[in-house]
């Protein structure tokens, strides 16, 4: 056996290099430290209605070091990664009305009535147009994923409920295809 020693360290002082070396790291923590350590007021844009802020408007946030993600999305698409909250709503409403303005729409428009035998006690998460209007209009879409999984539950609770050749679930297969495609046009859907 045998231990092969670098040329270039001087083992004689390897205790005072590492010494000189920690404290170098340690200044350079502290003075890390004394620039984050400042307190900042909180944000108070929220109060006035602001729904959402990019991180690097955050005062003391660039300060710690961060930057923004150089990752760009797919297809420069208008997604969640991409766009604020209120641009994402307009398109999102453009697509909701275009479900609602098709004749297909008609068993989707309101909730079930809830005199329907068996509906509530099979489909635990029903959802309708209505629903998910009102959702969007209360902000509650922060992504499109959100958006897209409520669509897709209204469309899987009405061919869970009926039967495969039934009208309500042709209206349902046929509805979803063209609410995909709509999705697509708008740049908002990559599944």
């Amino acid at each position: 056996m045998h231990c092969e020693l670098n040329p270039k360290i001087i083992y004689t002082q390897l205790t005072s290099v590492i010494r000189i070396q920690k404290e170098i790291v340690k200044s350079l923590v502290e003075e890390k430290h004394m620039k984050i350590e400042r307190h900042y007021p909180g944000l108070t844009c929220f109060l006035d209605g602001v729904r959402m802020v990019t991180i690097e408007s955050i005062p003391g946030v660039m300060d710690t070091g961060w930057t923004p993600s150089t990752r760009a999305t797919r297809n420069s698409r208008v997604t969640e990664e991409t766009t604020d909250i209120d641009v994402l709503a307009k398109h999102l409403k453009k697509v909701l009305q275009f479900v609602k303005n098709n004749a297909l729409s008609e068993p989707f428009l309101n909730p079930v009535d809830k005199k329907v035998p068996g509906y509530y006690e099979l489909i635990k998460y029903p959802m309708d147009l209505s629903t998910i209007g009102k959702r969007l209009a209360s902000g509650y879409y922060v992504t499109r994923k959100l958006f897209i999984a409520d669509m897709r539950r209204m469309f899987s609770n009405c061919k869970t409920f009926n039967p495969e050749d039934s009208y309500w679930a042709n209206c349902a297969v046929e509805l979803e295809r063209l609410f995909q495609i709509k999705m697509k046009e708008m740049g908002l859907w990559d599944y």
